[in-house]
């Protein structure tokens, strides 16, 4: 006789797909579910004030699409977007943690948020195997999920006594299939999927043209026509002979990616304390040769509840609020940052000077003079690393000298405020 009682759940196998589909329609229809979500993702540091829309598969050319899409504005005005990569039982190889952080980055690029977080959205047992290359800015585990569904969604009126019990039990099908996949996952078996190819970082954008009409300084103005100058660094900038690039050690990994602005850095219990060492070490070792060889640089020491990151900035003397020079270590780049500034704004003072290395690019709500430097990584220690780190920071002491030619030394006599104002 059929005993369809002793089916204790109305599943057999559930798919990434159910589970995404839940979740995006929690963000769609609760708003105490998308208030915790943001919460706890961001630490308590963002809060919504305005929700933009969740999407499930969210594509953009050629880096493909994520499984969960989460957008929203925060108090601040600043459009902030989720990128969630669901696993609820594939072997981790198919993680592309670092295809994430170039979609955000891409995202920013094009105008389609101001900051983002990359997530991964699995049992908590799938956090347990992560290796370094592996790592999202954050991490929501199905068991969370769950306990929202058992403690908050009936007393915040986000789902009635019968549609909490339902989640409850696909959520923890969900656990289930997925956790006895993870513990399989011990044993040495053959993949069943090949790793997914790595896109690479899209190309730097080729220099904008020079408008054919902006107001110069009028000092500039009253002067005789005269030959083009020709940058020449100061005898500081030039006292070591710069060296041939040397080649990056290792080719960039998801772990170079982990923290962008905005972003949230907290790994599974038991990453945390062994890498706080390593990369602290990195920037005390960094810092001292910084100081010791390029003084006038002013490296600071990045800050935040990620002081890992891998942007860090240097803020020299001579320069004002609104200009910094950043290296920004996973992506290889050094730029002479001009905040809230438009490119056409930097290109008349600065295109004469620019050497073959340099180029204008726009970041964000900034304009940048940029050059091109090997990637670094902070977890590997500086020892491994100081030729890539003596490289950088000559390079950086460049764009200083450049900045200082065009603000002290170039014969129209640009003042500073004529830069980037």
């Amino acid at each position: 006789m059929l005993n369809i009682v002793a089916q204790q759940t109305p599943f057999t196998l559930l798919a990434e797909r159910d589970m995404d589909l839940l979740v995006i329609e929690e963000m769609h229809a609760s708003e105490p579910f998308r208030n915790w979500l943001v919460a706890k993702l961001y630490n308590n540091t963002r809060r919504i004030r305005e929700f933009v829309g969740a999407y499930h598969t969210f594509t953009l050319d050629p880096l493909g699409s994520v499984d969960i899409m989460f957008v929203f504005i925060d108090v601040s005005g600043r459009k902030c977007a989720i990128l969630i990569e669901n696993k609820i039982d594939q072997p981790k190889q198919n993680l592309q943690a670092q295809r994430y952080f170039e979609f955000g980055e891409k995202g920013v690029e094009e105008g389609g948020w101001d900051e983002y977080l990359t997530c991964l959205f699995s049992p908590q047992a799938y956090f347990s195997s992560l290796e370094p290359s592996e790592y999202f800015s954050s991490y929501l585990s199905y068991e969370e999920i769950e306990e929202w569904f058992k403690q908050k969604a009936v007393p915040t009126n986000s789902a009635t006594q019968g549609r909490a019990a339902y989640k409850i039990k696909l959520v923890r099908k969900a656990i289930e299939q997925g956790t006895g996949v993870v513990r399989q996952r011990r044993q040495p078996q053959p993949a069943f999927r090949a790793p997914a190819a790595q896109p690479t970082v899209p190309p730097i954008a080729q220099s904008a043209p020079q408008p054919a009409a902006l107001k110069q300084p009028q000092a500039a103005m009253t002067k005789q026509p005269m030959p083009q100058p020709v940058y020449q660094p100061s005898p500081a900038a030039i006292a070591e002979p710069a060296p041939e690039p040397p080649a990056p050690k290792k080719k960039a990994s998801a772990s170079d990616f982990r923290v962008f602005p905005g972003g949230v850095f907290n790994l599974p219990a038991g990453y945390r304390e062994a890498e706080d060492t390593i990369v602290g070490q990195f920037w005390t070792d960094c810092l001292a040769f910084a100081n010791q060889k390029y003084p006038d640089l002013g490296m600071q020491r990045p800050t935040g509840s990620a002081e890992e990151a891998a942007w860090v900035e240097m803020t020299p003397d001579a320069f004002p609020r609104e200009v910094k020079i950043i290296h920004k270590m996973p992506q290889g780049f050094m730029d002479l940052t001009f905040a809230m500034t438009s490119l056409a704004m930097i290109q008349a003072p600065y295109q004469r000077f620019m050497d073959s290395d340099m180029t204008f690019k726009e970041s964000g709500k900034a304009a940048v003079i940029r050059i091109n430097v090997p990637t670094i990584d902070p977890q590997q220690g500086f020892a491994e690393q100081r030729e890539l780190v003596a490289f950088a920071l000559q390079k950086a002491a460049k764009l200083y000298q450049l900045y200082l030619h065009v603000v002290g030394g170039s014969p129209t006599g640009y003042a500073p405020e004529e830069l980037y104002l």
